[in-house]
């Protein structure tokens, strides 16, 4: 049994609990606790002026809530790098760490301190290089972006894609992921298109500059926004089956013999004039809604 006031939260920290979810979190623990006891004794370890909390800053934080002296606690000795180590797993077990949250653990681990690569961190935390990888990734996204996925309005794998894009275009692209529902194979195939030279704002069909225009036409008119919501996730479903197209018929032009590449060259490129129809036909209509 150690007393509190001889304890301190780690000087390295896995993850803080600051958030307004965290606090209430806390509260709710400091109930359960209040009811049923600590059954899981926090980890402790010493340092020069008493003791670091090793596992178990949210147990503690409860019962500080609660105004307890004491606190039952185990000791180790540990180093920073084990300490963090069983922070990370402990917090990685209980699911308590967002997205973002995972990745700044594992570039502190790997960048800052260089207690090991990503094969060591791997085997620490029972998760494949890929993982790690990819979470790290996600910490070039702006802090916007980041913010969203921290929140669980944009899901990890929708938020890698957008990696080595211009800010204004992941920005553009995050949006209509979030109000369409974009999958993440049709968020891969705008990434294609943009590497092939076309704008972000050709591929969902509008200028740039209309926003402001049709934010206030909404507030007067939602079903009017609403169709053009639904025609312009139309429009990108088309422009990604008319990419999708043109990358059959070059497999055709190359894989096929001459006596049959003719014929069916010459059928796909109906089914392509078709499509450049239907594309002309929704941007037509978009562009009357948008002038009613």
């Amino acid at each position: 049994m150690l007393e509190l006031r001889g304890i301190r939260p780690a000087a390295i920290q896995v993850r803080t609990c600051n958030s307004s979810f965290d606090r209430q979190a806390i509260k709710e623990l400091a109930d359960s606790i209040r009811q049923h006891g600590l059954i899981q004794p926090i980890t402790v370890r010493p340092v020069d002026s008493g003791f670091e909390i090793v596992a178990g800053h949210r147990r503690y934080q409860a019962c500080k809530l609660l105004r307890w002296r004491v606190i039952p606690a185990r000791i180790r000795a540990l180093s920073d790098k084990d300490a963090f180590e069983i922070q990370l797993i402990e917090n990685m077990h209980r699911m308590t760490m967002d997205p973002i949250e995972e990745a700044e653990a594992f570039k502190a681990y790997i960048l800052d301190y260089g207690w090991g690569g990503v094969s060591q961190l791997g085997r620490v935390i029972s998760k494949s290089e890929q993982y790690i990888s990819s979470r790290i990734q996600l910490l070039r996204l702006p802090k916007e972006i980041m913010e969203q996925v921290a929140q669980k309005k944009l899901k990890p794998s929708h938020a890698l894609e957008l990696v080595n894009i211009g800010e204004d275009k992941q920005k553009l692209i995050a949006e209509e992921i979030m109000n369409g529902g974009l999958s993440v194979h049709a968020v891969r195939e705008i990434r294609r298109q943009i590497k092939n030279g076309a704008k972000v704002e050709q591929i969902f069909g509008f200028d740039g500059t209309m926003d402001d225009g049709i934010a206030a036409k909404e507030t007067k008119d939602g079903s009017k926004s609403a169709e053009i919501k639904l025609l312009k996730r139309a429009l990108l479903v088309l422009r990604m089956s008319l990419a999708r197209l043109d990358m059959i018929i070059e497999e055709a032009n190359g894989k096929l013999r001459s006596e049959e590449r003719a014929e069916v060259v010459s059928e796909l490129m109906q089914f392509r004039l078709k499509l450049h129809s239907m594309i002309d036909d929704d941007l037509k209509k978009i562009s009357l809604l948008k002038k009613a």
